[in-house]
């Protein structure tokens, strides 16, 4: 028999739900007709949340290492910016312990990178999956003639797609005060800093609604406190305002958080918004016209502060996101930005730092912009802090501008 070990780095604060993506792998696998048959399967988590100083000495001392790595045919890890300068060190004292089987990797920095980098980056790995696991993982248990250094990229079929939380993957309990939840994977618009897009097609999966309305019956259920919806775009599709309805016809209390493209907002929505717990995420980036156009936003600025005008005499909770160190930015630019959205009613601003996802087109531009990368915080995450239009010292006074508008919102 097959057994697999799946070795996940996740950000979990405490009485929380776990990973989602990782709880839909695993409800995956354990919905097939071939789990407990053919195949096994164990997880194994470091919540970063709980490590007080992510090094990789803390990695290679723990309780995994108590682990029988013998057992194991295959060991999934996932990478991400977060952990990626661990994954090698920690693959090589996997293989001091005994392990013999094949190594296979997933997550963003696989997704993202060029079939011949990630090889070169990952000389031990064995199999690397690109976009969504949940097929990949079950075509290697299953396909024993996949050769080595293999790079899959499989579709999903929707229909088929178990609920994590319908089939206790993910267990809930009463009063908890965050989940992570998604109605639809991808998004078709073309931000070229954005990873959301679909890798294989640039297109968006939809959820059955069945399977949605009883997720929903669940969290109310379980009175769920909040409900960070994963969509890129909520409010895009045929199905949104159906969720949104139904949720309001259950008496759904849970805060429901969503990201949702200002420029799509249409009154229908904001009338049934209007009647739920919602805090609306608007990830506007830049009021700027020539950073929004070499970012390929596609900001429509006047629409933008028309929903505003409409959320703040609603009084709908909502919030708004911006991006400091992007190419032509300024601090003057960015302090517009800022002014430009408190002069129309926006109380709730938070800015994060640039950082160059692989795969975007933005991160193919680097010498272009001139951009200088630095690695800062707890987590080692590398972000823009120079460019042609800003030296690190003004990033750092833009820094300081984001840190005054959201103090816990910090990278260094």
């Amino acid at each position: 028999m097959k057994k697999l070990l799946i070795i996940s780095f996740d950000l979990v604060k405490e009485q929380e739900c776990q990973s989602f993506a990782i709880g839909s792998i695993i409800s995956s696998l354990k919905s097939d007709k071939s789990y407990g048959q053919t195949f096994d399967f164990e997880w194994y988590t470091y919540n970063l949340l709980t490590i007080e100083k992510i090094e990789i000495e803390y990695f290679l001392n723990s309780s995994l290492f108590e682990m029988n790595l013998s057992q194991f045919t295959h060991i999934a890890i996932s990478c991400y910016v977060w952990c990626n300068s661990f994954i090698n060190p920690l693959i090589d004292k996997i293989f001091e312990y005994n392990f013999r089987g094949k190594i296979i990797l997933g997550g963003y920095e696989i997704s993202y990178s060029n079939n011949e980098e990630i090889k070169k980056m990952y000389p031990k790995a064995n199999y690397f999956i690109k976009g969504y696991a949940e097929s990949a993982l079950l075509e290697i248990l299953s396909n024993t003639s996949i050769p080595n250094k293999s790079v899959l990229s499989k579709n999903i079929d929707f229909s088929l797609l178990p609920s994590p939380y319908l089939t206790q993957t993910l267990k809930l309990h009463p009063n908890i005060p965050k989940i992570r939840w998604e109605t639809k994977r991808g998004c078709p618009f073309k931000c070229n800093f954005c990873a959301h897009r679909d890798l294989i097609g640039v297109k968006v999966n939809y959820h059955y609604k069945d399977k949605i309305f009883n997720e929903l019956a669940l969290f109310k259920e379980y009175n769920i406190k909040k409900i960070n919806v994963l969509d890129p775009v909520f409010n895009m599709g045929i199905d949104y305002l159906d969720v949104l309805n139904e949720a309001y016809r259950i008496g759904l209390n849970s805060e429901l958080s969503l990201q949702v493209r200002p420029e799509l907002v249409t009154d229908k929505f904001l009338n049934i918004a209007e009647k739920l717990n919602v805090c609306l995420e608007f990830g506007i980036q830049t009021l700027n016209e020539k950073e929004n156009q070499v970012i390929k936003r596609g900001n429509k600025i006047e629409k933008i502060f028309e929903t505003l005008k409409k959320v703040n005499q609603r009084k709908i909770k909502y919030e708004v996101s911006l991006i400091y160190g992007l190419p032509y930015q300024t601090i003057s630019s960015f302090s517009q930005t800022i002014d430009n959205l408190r002069e129309n009613g926006c109380k709730s601003i938070t800015a994060f730092p640039l950082m160059l996802l692989k795969g975007t087109e933005l991160y193919d531009l680097k010498k272009e912009f001139k951009f200088k990368e630095k690695t800062l915080g707890k987590y080692n995450i590398p972000v823009v802090i120079e460019s042609n239009s800003f030296t690190e010292k003004e990033w750092w006074q833009m820094h300081d501008i984001a840190t005054q508008l959201n103090p816990n919102q910090r990278v260094s």
